[in-house]
């Protein structure tokens, strides 16, 4: 963890905490090169004038999380000219993926999306490079402009007479096409486009029916030790299917517009150095477990669109296929609430699956859960679930679950209210302030928030001394600063965030939760926690320094392209 965030942290009492400098973890050693880093190195000792080394340097490095070291490798070699002499595919468009990859990793989708915006000028509707600016703009919440995005590159994607379905090396396109049509399907879904989204996630499965291809050997004679090898590389033909490729990986056939079609069709590859025409048919493939989520998906978009027969047959296709999977449970939970069978929701809902990184969906889940606790009167656990679950304004089926509780939950914060506003009144202002917070937990928006810190702040400074700290505010504010020693900044942010719940109107608790969100470069909630910290003491001694950091929080933001 880093010094700033400690030296200025308001502590139990209200001193501020100055800690020696060896106090502070010491940075871990550097761990040794990973053997692909180090074959990437040796490649381009070899060739140093190859794009290709210095792009696999780039994936490398990216695998291991070294995002600065990607984006040097990546960056030089955009640098390398490229020359079709050889006649070998321009590799161009990965180096511009792993790019974009590396600035994504190290959260700055500024970048990133330049670096695609900059790829697709070059190579436009690339959906390689497409896939990556929609799911960029997907974690960023732009669902809207990410289905825009996606929606080409797909259908570009599945065109096999469309030029620009090809770009780059041909085996880095493995599974495109399903990558294309499930971030597209999910995009249109956050943004609310249910019908649009359903389209999608049909097209998405559809692609299970065109099965694999095996190379039937009697079609061609004296041809049977080239079948046999391309059948071990019947799952890479798949995969690039509809795009002109000079080779396949490991493999000396050369490959001829290798069509889509269904099971049952016939498509044909020529050996390159003999010319001998190789003519497979393609066979259907069971489903495994791995394409439970897609079935989750379209039951999701079933769901969403009112058709509760063929969700609920999707959702147990997917349930079947892999029991644990986030968006079989999901997808199968949502169903039975809608069906009104609330125990079985909540089995399947509860089932600890894991939750996709990044996606609202974690939301939706925990926003259920808290619908069918509060449906069953459980009303302590449904304010657990729902204070849990991080709101993205911009995931339409969020919201529109969070209206739903409110709606649920709304005659016991009327009741709180009330009672806060009542105490208020008979001038016991500490009694009203938990009443307050009670109320707050569940303000259905920020305008409501602002109404109810505004009487709260009021209530606290009319008492002759501050409040007092909760014993469980208290706890998990110890717990906070134990996790802050350690230097666990994202979960003592969680301990000091259920502190800040317990007691709003505590003002050096927005304080501390303002500085470990600067530390964590999440500006934005930096500033808005620091300018509540002057709204709750706006007479505090250090309300000047506090306004200061705001200032600096909001250039860091600039610079991070994050304002």
């Amino acid at each position: 963890m880093t010094k700033s965030c400690m030296r200025g942290l308001i502590l139990l009492g209200g001193m501020v905490l100055i800690q020696p400098q060896d106090s502070f973890a010491q940075a871990p050693p550097a761990t040794p090169p990973s053997a692909e880093v180090i074959a990437a190195q040796a490649q381009i000792a070899q060739s140093p004038n190859s794009a290709t080394a210095y792009i696999n340097l780039a994936l490398a490095e990216n695998s291991a999380n070294h995002s600065d070291e990607a984006i040097a490798a990546a960056s030089h070699a955009l640098a390398i000219p490229y020359t079709d002499a050889t006649g070998a595919a321009d590799s161009r468009p990965v180096a511009y993926f792993q790019l974009a990859m590396a600035y994504f990793k190290k959260d700055d989708s500024t970048n990133a999306l330049s670096q695609l915006d900059a790829g697709l000028s070059r190579y436009p509707g690339s959906p390689y490079l497409s896939d990556l600016k929609g799911i960029v703009l997907i974690a960023g919440g732009q669902y809207s402009r990410a289905s825009e995005v996606l929606l080409p590159a797909f259908v570009s994607a599945m065109d096999t007479t469309d030029p620009k379905a090809f770009s780059g090396w041909g085996y880095v396109w493995n599974g495109v096409d399903a990558g294309l049509g499930w971030n597209l399907a999910l995009s249109r879904y956050y943004a609310g486009q249910y019908p649009q989204a359903l389209e999608s996630a049909r097209q998405l499965v559809a692609l299970h029916d065109l099965g694999n291809v095996c190379v039937n050997p009697e079609l061609d004679p004296g041809t049977k030790k080239q079948c046999t090898e391309m059948a071990e590389h019947s799952k890479e033909i798949n995969r690039i299917d509809g795009h002109d490729v000079s080779s396949l990986p490991n493999s000396g056939f050369a490959v001829k517009r290798l069509l889509k079609g269904p099971v049952g069709s016939v498509a044909e590859i020529y050996q390159g150095s003999k010319n001998h025409r190789l003519q497979i048919v393609r066979q259907g493939v069971p489903l495994t477990k791995d394409d439970a989520g897609d079935f989750g998906l379209l039951a999701l978009t079933l769901h969403a669109n009112g058709d509760l027969e063929q969700a609920l047959a999707m959702a147990q296709k997917a349930i079947g296929l892999d029991p644990g999977n986030f968006w079989a449970e999901l997808s199968y939970g949502l169903v039975l609430e809608d069906t009104n069978r609330l125990d079985e929701a909540l089995k399947a809902l509860e089932i600890p699956t894991t939750d996709p990184p990044g996606y609202s969906l974690k939301s939706l889940r925990r926003i259920h859960l808290a619908v069918l606790y509060a449906r069953k009167g459980d009303m302590a656990k449904a304010q657990e679930l729902y204070l849990a679950a991080a709101f993205d304004p911009n995931c339409l089926p969020v919201a529109k679950e969070k209206e739903a509780f409110m709606a649920l939950v709304q005659p016991m914060v009327d009741a709180h209210l009330a009672k806060a506003k009542q105490l208020d009144a008979q001038g016991k202002y500490a009694e009203s302030l938990p009443e307050y917070a009670q109320a707050l937990s569940f303000a259905a928006n920020e305008q409501e928030a602002t109404t109810l810190r505004a009487a709260m702040f009021a209530a606290s400074g009319k008492m002759p001394t501050p409040p007092e700290m909760p014993d469980e505010a208290r706890r998990h504010v110890v717990r906070g600063e134990l996790l802050l020693n350690q230097g666990m900044m994202e979960r003592a942010l969680v301990e000091f965030n259920e502190a800040l719940r317990i007691a709003p109107y505590m003002p050096k608790l927005y304080y501390n939760t303002a500085l470990i969100y600067g530390e964590l470069k999440q500006y934005d909630q930096a500033i808005r926690q620091m300018h509540l910290y002057l709204t709750a003491a706006p007479e505090a001694p250090d309300a000047q320094t506090a306004q200061d950091q705001i200032t600096k929080w909001e250039l860091q933001q600039e610079m991070s392209g994050k304002g």
